[in-house]
């Protein structure tokens, strides 16, 4: 009897110069080896910034974006969050020899801004082997385009108004016709 059983997982990691953030663990790798442990918030906070990296986001929706989605392990969804707190405490946690490790860019009046991580990957973890190099590279840039995103906005807006608009003209065009 007896086998040995391994299980896989991915991990996603966005990689930044001397600093990988592990959003699942709540943790920030350090590349001297030193780790430092973020908590629910400000994993949650800082996950969603690196997700919409390189974009400006507004205060609003980044709020909503990291704690409107409900949380399986909360008994409930009622919480207020301050992100003037969690950006303070996070900031000191990301501050290493006078500098930010993964800078957050406070536009003010609007929102806030993370530059592009290097990286984003994915490490394999097993419980029994480990590969030589667990951080294959994913993509070197986010894929993302703002203006794109903006157009298929504007288009799906634009198409609904317009079916709202046939659908309220045929409507009309048949009570008068009877």
């Amino acid at each position: 009897m007896g086998g040995i059983m391994t299980t896989k997982t991915a991990t996603k990691c966005y990689r930044f110069e001397g600093i990988d953030f592990i959003p699942e663990n709540r943790l920030l790798r350090w590349h001297d080896n030193q780790q430092t442990l973020l908590t629910d918030d400000e994993s949650r906070f800082l996950a969603s910034l690196c997700y919409l990296a390189g974009e400006v986001v507004s205060t609003e929706s980044i709020y909503r974006y990291t704690f409107t989605y409900p949380n399986a392990y909360e008994e409930s969804g009622d919480h207020q969050y301050d992100l003037n707190v969690l950006l303070l405490s996070l900031s000191k946690k990301l501050l290493r020899n006078g500098k930010m490790a993964i800078p957050i860019y406070i536009i003010p009046s609007y929102g806030f801004r993370v530059s592009l991580p290097n990286t984003t990957a994915v490490r394999n973890e097993t419980s029994v082997l480990k590969s030589a190099s667990p951080w294959p590279i994913i993509s070197n840039k986010k894929q993302k385009n703002p203006l794109h995103q903006a157009v298929n906005i504007k288009y799906t807006i634009i198409t609904t108004v317009m079916i709202i608009t046939f659908i309220l003209l045929f409507g009309w065009w048949i009570m008068t016709t009877q």
